[in-house]
């Protein structure tokens, strides 16, 4: 493991979520890969550990959608992979993603899921507990 790997601190929930991972790849790539189907786990507001029935480089960039098996929403959200390793029980890759997050409303989304499982559709309740949590 490299030197920039270190424990995550961020509360994490091991729940499975489906996801669909798409590689994301030059814009002008003629070859478009179809998105695979996969699941998280070990959830966090930082990351996850994503199964993949294929191997995923680390490096590189990749977009998820999580449904979020707890508020039954669904997470939009780029990720790196920071590591893989091959599962042979379960016959998966493994992989580490760090998330990327670009939205705000992604990581409400996030932090409700992860915190107390409810819906984030209502803004004013979310950011009212975002500042209680800060």
């Amino acid at each position: 493991m490299g030197s920039d790997m270190k424990p995550r601190k961020d509360r994490r929930f091991k729940q499975w979520n489906k996801t669909k991972i798409a590689l994301l790849t030059e814009p002008r790539s003629s070859g478009r890969r179809p998105s695979l189907e996969g699941f998280t786990y070990d959830l966090s507001i930082g990351g996850a550990r994503l199964h993949s029935p294929e191997s995923l480089e680390v490096g590189a960039l990749l977009r998820l959608e999580v449904h979020l098996s707890r508020t039954g929403e669904t997470l939009r959200v780029e990720a790196i992979v920071k590591w893989r390793r091959f599962d042979e029980t379960a016959k998966v890759y493994e992989m580490g993603v760090e998330f990327q997050h670009t939205s705000m409303v992604t990581v409400l989304a996030l932090m409700k899921d992860l915190h107390d499982g409810r819906s984030s559709l209502a803004p004013k309740s979310a950011a009212a507990e975002a500042d209680v949590r800060s």
